[in-house]
């Protein structure tokens, strides 16, 4: 039987049950079944709520008879990262630390997404403490690459993106400390936007273990992943803005860039950080995308931002992310936590503080750092509408044992230096980036590009994704889905 909804839009599916050319209950059955086919597979999917669903939508349904339509996502289908609170069901991070955690509420977001119409279908796939690229933990299968099931879908939001890739769903909801919602994105040809930090609520992103006295969400953002440039647009405007339970988020006067065209943007580019360069096919699909700009009138210019600034900003990531990670854990713990790391995910890293302090005042400081690398990233922005850089090293890579050097195109390096130093530095400065997917590569899998803005670009930024995939190959559907 051909199926009618797989691999359509969220927008389009929005648009059939407005017009009563679908019902949500058809929509709903058909990704529930298309994810019980191919999920034994994939383990993309950690929790299907078929029930629950189900219901919703015939409750949808019945709404839309009346001509009744909670929001622009009535009725459509969607999961969401297994790390946000859900009401009643467990937030577990693949550990079995949290095996037993259950949410008192939904994360504001989640609540957000149910009241524009969004139908939760269940949980998605996750790295055990959101610590890895790979998808592997202690409660859940592993997590496999669509394309090549050898190969890593990216982490620590992988379920997510092979949902997306595979037609489970057409919208997912990632969160992004250190690039989870682009490196999974990239390595599964689908859209993801990591969002300016502090401009939608985290309240409910992660579990809380009930001995925690408070909890920072510092570098840590909420971000949409969608098949379309168009889906990720919507999800984004239903996602942002504060809330009567997290009022630290500002007023923000986004702009509208509609009438702007490829010619209208400045384009910096790199490909490759000191000490951190690029593959040569990462290289030349950065160059090609640059041509593509100019080719359409666009103003480019290949120009690295002030000298040591994205290593001081990676490193600010190393610090503060201990801090964040060290957290409310008792102190017999944080040896543990930190022998397992250096003999795992950030194995060969000889920068990392392994004596690191996380007294206020060390706080304190860094936090004073960060301010100066934010203004620093800024200034260089004044002169430039975006940056397109590299989104790691090459394409997703082989499956292997945490913290094993990966070799690529005759390279060998470090495991965590594969991915993690093109995306974690803008975690630290807070800066929003999308993941633009370009079709696939010489090796079958997906290539991309990530674009940076300055704060609150979110609006350039998916814009300009929208103009450029008019001219790219974009999402490639994976063979047998």
């Amino acid at each position: 039987m051909s199926s009618r909804f797989i691999f359509k839009s969220a927008i389009v599916l929005a648009g059939l049950i407005r017009n009563g050319k679908a019902t949500s209950t058809a929509v709903v059955q058909e990704h529930i079944a298309h994810i019980k086919k191919h999920n034994p597979s994939l383990n993309a999917v950690v929790l299907l709520l078929e029930e629950e669903a189900l219901k919703e939508a015939l409750t949808c349904d019945e709404e839309a008879k009346k001509g009744q339509f909670r929001g622009p996502l009535h009725g459509v289908p969607m999961t969401i990262k297994e790390q946000f609170w859900l009401k009643g069901f467990k937030s577990t991070l693949n550990s079995n630390r949290l095996k037993d955690w259950i949410a008192p509420e939904d994360a504001l977001v989640v609540t957000r997404l149910k009241e524009a119409g969004a139908i939760l279908l269940g949980k998605t796939n996750i790295s055990k403490e959101m610590l890895d690229y790979q998808v592997d933990g202690d409660i859940y299968p592993t997590c496999v690459n669509p394309y090549n099931e050898a190969y890593s879908p990216g982490g620590s939001s992988g379920g997510s993106a092979v949902a997306l890739a595979t037609g489970m769903v057409p919208i997912e909801l990632g969160g992004d400390m250190g690039g989870s919602v682009r490196i999974p994105p990239n390595f599964c040809g689908v859209y993801g936007l990591k969002t300016t930090e502090s401009t939608i609520p985290t309240h409910g992103l992660v579990p809380k273990p009930k001995e925690a006295k408070g909890f920072l969400n510092e570098m840590a953002v909420v971000g949409p992943m969608a098949r379309t440039p168009e889906d990720l647009e919507l999800s984004w405007h239903i996602l942002k803005g504060a809330d009567k339970i997290d009022r630290r988020i500002p007023p923000i006067h986004w702009k509208t860039p509609d009438q702007r065209s490829i010619s209208d943007y400045k384009v910096a580019w790199v490909h490759g950080w000191k000490g951190y360069e690029t593959s040569e096919q990462t290289k030349h699909l950065i160059e090609r995308f640059i041509q593509l700009i100019k080719d359409q009138g666009g103003d480019t210019r290949q120009l690295i931002p002030k000298p040591d600034l994205h290593r001081q900003t990676l490193e600010l990531h190393q610090r503060l992310s201990f801090m964040s990670i060290m957290q409310d854990l008792p102190w017999f713990v944080k040896p543990l936590m930190v022998k397992g790391l250096k003999n795992g995910y950030l194995k060969g890293m000889g920068t990392i503080p392994w004596k690191f302090k996380d007294t206020f005042s060390d706080y304190s400081q860094l936090i004073g750092l960060r301010m100066q690398l934010i203004k620093e990233w800024e200034t260089y922005f004044e002169e430039f509408d975006l940056l397109v850089c590299p989104p790691g090293f090459g394409p997703a890579y082989k499956r292997c044992k945490i913290g094993t050097p990966i070799t690529y195109e005759g390279k060998t390096m470090k495991y965590i230096d594969y991915v993690y130093p093109y995306n974690a530095c803008f975690n630290a400065s807070g800066h929003p980036a999308i993941s633009i997917p370009l079709g696939l590569g010489k090796e079958g899998l997906p290539v991309g590009v990530q674009v940076l803005g300055p704060y609150w670009s979110e609006p350039d930024l998916l814009h300009f994704a929208k103009l450029v995939s008019k001219h790219t190959e974009g999402f490639v559907n994976p063979p047998n889905y």
